[in-house]
């Protein structure tokens, strides 16, 4: 028997994977396990552990631990000699949770290689161009490549002073965000119209719209000063000229449209440069610019492309993944089944979720087709349900696993679930439909992962109030019977009810915390965002009378 793990050991968005004999059996961000969102700062240790314990394994039986960046070079890229620590066997295998246990081999696998094998190994195409677009790897942050049986190539790369992550990162900065709420600035973006000619992308090259020399600066001083003078940049070309302090957000809306427009541009020039570079009709795409669902719906648009597959761990955590996954391929272990779902998380036992009943002073309202049966009447009549089910989602998305669900044919459910979860009111909610019934309500391409935006129908569009957002867009996910039979289920009585097998879904969180992970977390962060029920593996409680504990 083959063991390899791999993990994520950065600044943020800790993570770990399990792979035996070459198939992916366990992935699980550590900040589902510690409760603290991007796990900032933190190590990949305590979801390392989670993933040995769910195969009844020990560290000592790991062959290889892949991890998924190279350190030391980028300890030199950014003058910061603090980074290698983060690969320290006493941070990543804390005799407190490993008893001084080690694994037999410990490698790097380069930033963009694993970014590129988390899609193209998990993407069930023999070949495939490959687009890895993030803030930066160690030396790059674009990089370009070809997939094909078990190796990946990086053909071209762009430096990190053209960065599309940081570009986004300081636009959305600029717009009065968070540099992580890049989501935010995509969906403002919707209401806007492009008010400038801003490209990203000519002459065959990535290049901002600012000077590249900052006499001589380097390493990380040379990021956040470029970042900064990006900003400034803003301020000069763009209304209201200056950074977003407290007043309305709508005033940035052409700023929004602008920028994502010039996104969704260069990466199609991107995409189609590695379809040319590669002769391929296929392409897989992976970093953190990769979850901007809009540009994704794009990509999908592309004349002759035959497949896409988008990671939907495509952020930092999903390293972990691909770093395990370029070890395997690599030492000629069987390829992956293909990545169809993303249910590789946490599993509550019997025991916890009794735990959870106990401790909330849960009532059961129905158990088993019933609870679903019941559920959908819930959801139908304007109320709200927390829905936990079997293994929990990896990646930033609610995929039917830890959700919170609500009627697509009220707009109230928009107004109910963003004022529970703080959410500013123009931003969309997205939707789950059985996939068998995507394109009876949906143009574009059916996806799983709720991560490649597409066109709610005309004629249905004002009968889905709460899913179709200002531009007539929704980012739809395709739910399989195979692959969580309850939700799909739960789907089918939705259509009895309302005529449609859609739900309103998003993340089983409140704001500020990552989403649930074990019963116990479902239960309080259904009862936080004032849910009406919880279902529970099989039993539906009601949260009218639960008590906060």
């Amino acid at each position: 028997m083959s063991v390899i793990a791999g993990v994520n050991s950065g600044g943020h968005d800790a993570a770990a994977a399990l792979l035996i004999d070459g198939q992916v059996v366990a992935c699980i961000e550590q900040e589902r396990l510690s409760r603290v969102k991007r796990a900032p700062g933190e190590s990949p240790a305590a979801a390392l552990r989670w993933c040995l314990d769910s195969a009844g394994l020990s560290l000592r039986e790991v062959d290889t631990l892949a991890i998924g960046a190279d350190h030391k070079l980028l300890s030199a890229v950014l003058s910061d000699p603090g980074l290698p620590s983060l690969d320290a066997p006493e941070r990543l295998f804390p005799s407190s949770l490993f008893g001084g246990q080690r694994p037999e081999n410990v490698v790097s696998v380069r930033h963009h290689v694993a970014h590129a094998a988390s899609a193209f190994y998990l993407s069930g195409f023999s070949e495939a161009a490959v687009l890895v677009v993030d803030a930066m790897g160690e030396e790059c942050a674009t990089s370009l490549g070809v997939g094909s049986d078990s190796q990946i190539d990086l053909l071209e790369t762009f430096p990190v002073d053209t960065s599309l992550g940081y570009f986004y990162e300081a636009a959305a900065l600029y717009a009065g965000f968070d540099k992580a709420e890049g989501g935010k600035l995509m969906g403002l973006a919707s209401y806007g119209r492009r008010s400038h000619p801003l490209s990203l992308f000519s002459n065959g090259a990535l290049s901002w719209p600012i000077p590249r020399d900052l006499d001589g600066t380097s390493g990380k001083v040379r990021v956040r000063r470029r970042r900064r003078r990006l900003q400034e940049w803003f301020a000069e070309n763009f209304y209201p000229f200056a950074s977003r302090d407290g007043d309305s957000e709508l005033a940035y809306v052409d700023f929004a449209a602008t920028v994502q427009s010039a996104l969704e541009e260069a990466l199609l020039q991107l995409a189609r440069r590695s379809l040319d570079l590669t002769q391929s009709r296929n392409l897989v795409v992976a970093g953190g610019v990769g979850l901007n669902c809009s540009a994704n719906g794009r990509l999908s648009e592309i004349e002759g492309l035959d497949g896409l597959f988008v990671q939907p761990m495509a952020h930092d955590a999903g390293v972990s993944l691909g770093a395990a996954l370029a070890v395997a391929a690599r030492e000629g272990e069987p390829r992956s089944e293909p990545m169809q779902h993303a249910y590789l998380g946490a599993e509550s036992s019997q025991e916890e979720v009794r735990e959870a009943v106990v401790d909330f002073s849960l009532r059961c309202l129905a158990v088993g087709d019933e609870a679903i049966s019941h559920a959908a009447r819930i959801i139908a009549q304007g109320g709200i349900v927390a829905w936990h089910t079997g293994r929990a989602e990896v990646g930033p998305r609610a995929l039917g696993a830890r959700s919170l669900l609500g009627n697509p044919g009220k707009r109230e459910t928009l107004v109910r679930l963003n004022t529970a979860k703080r959410r500013e009111m123009w931003r969309p909610l997205a939707p789950s439909v059985q996939e068998e019934s995507f394109h009876d309500y949906f143009e574009g391409t059916p996806n799983p992962f709720m991560i490649v935006a597409a066109r709610v129908r005309d004629e249905v569009q004002s009968r889905l109030p709460a899913i179709t957002h200002v531009d007539g867009s929704a980012r739809p996910q395709a739910v399989s019977s195979v692959h969580n039979p309850p939700y799909h289920q739960l789907l089918g009585e939705m259509k009895a009810l309302t005529g449609f097998p859609i739900v309103v879904n998003t993340s089983l969180n409140v704001q500020g915390e990552p989403i649930a992970s074990s019963a116990r977390d479902s239960a309080r962060a259904g009862i936080q965002a004032g849910a009406d029920a919880v279902y529970l593996d099989g039993r539906l409680y009601s949260l009218q009378t639960a008590k906060m504990r």
